[in-house]
């Protein structure tokens, strides 16, 4: 999941470590909200 976070909303690796994990876990739904949003308006 870091990798994804670092790639989708362009985090360093040094950000990512710095996160709580409550926080870190509201960025990956985040994310996989968004990417998943992306999926379903690419696929109409």
């Amino acid at each position: 999941m870091k990798g994804l976070l670092a790639r989708w909303f362009r985090f360093q690796p040094s950000e990512i470590d710095e996160l709580e994990l409550d926080d870190f876990q509201e960025w990956c739904k985040v994310a996989v909200e968004q990417i998943e949003a992306q999926n379903r308006a690419l696929s109409r």
